[in-house]
């Protein structure tokens, strides 16, 4: 019973190990996960920059398409006005709407430089992105194969921990799983000469003569773990 005993633990060690493969994701891709999620917020904060340029810019070219339009009114207003004082009055808001239109087109030169700047960006991070995709993708489906195969993997060694727990009395089983939690996954360790297998401390002689008779559970007096001694017959 104990030697089968030892062959769950076996199985549940081989499980343990393989959670631990499952866990380690290869550097490259987690390397390009980052440098795609990096490229991609860099694309998105220059897009959102350069939308509001966008709508800066074209709130100004509105604002003179506006005021060139008053500027044509007043100035053929000028050339049909009655007296020189209309006239006169006339002339000065062209003079006005010219001044306002010259200080806007000054205003929105500075943004159109910002804004070409910000396009040449945006297209190289854009190409960036393009091409990382693919390899990302590539990346992302060797690893969902990898997990698929240690998933599958993990199956067999569980079907086969079944089959081997299922000829273990309930209470040793219970026994061993309850000390399986309290010791980092061994709940069971093999008497290597005369130290635990578990803890390496050595244990008094006549521990290791009961667990060598195996008529009952023998535990560590120093950790606690159930203890199989291999010359033991007892299956």
């Amino acid at each position: 019973m104990l030697k089968k005993l030892f062959s769950v633990q076996q199985k549940d060690l081989e499980i343990d190990n393989i959670s631990v493969e499952l866990k380690q994701t290869p550097k490259e891709l987690i390397e390009t996960q980052e440098q795609f999620l990096n490229l991609s917020h860099r694309l998105e904060s220059n897009q959102d920059r350069f939308s509001e340029l966008r709508k800066e810019s074209k709130a100004i070219e509105m604002e003179i398409s506006n005021l060139e339009a008053r500027r044509k009114s007043a100035s053929d207003s000028s050339l049909s006005a009655l007296t020189n004082k209309e006239a006169s009055q006339y002339q000065n808001q062209v003079l006005q709407f010219a001044t306002r239109i010259q200080e806007l087109e000054e205003d929105v030169f500075p943004i159109l430089e910002k804004m070409e700047a910000l396009q040449e960006l945006v297209d190289g991070l854009s190409e960036e992105h393009s091409q990382l995709k693919p390899i990302l993708e590539d990346l992302e489906a060797t690893e969902e194969l990898r997990i698929e195969e240690i998933n599958n993997r993990v199956a067999v060694v569980l079907k086969e921990r079944e089959v081997l727990a299922a000829e273990i009395t309930p209470s040793l089983l219970k026994q061993y799983e309850q000390v399986r939690r309290a010791r980092r996954g061994v709940g069971m360790a093999a008497i290597n000469g005369k130290s635990c297998g578990g803890c390496n401390v050595q244990l008094p002689i006549f521990i290791i003569q009961q667990a060598r008779k195996a008529q009952g559970v023998t535990r560590c007096p120093s950790c606690g773990r159930i203890l199989w001694a291999q010359t033991s017959k007892a299956e």
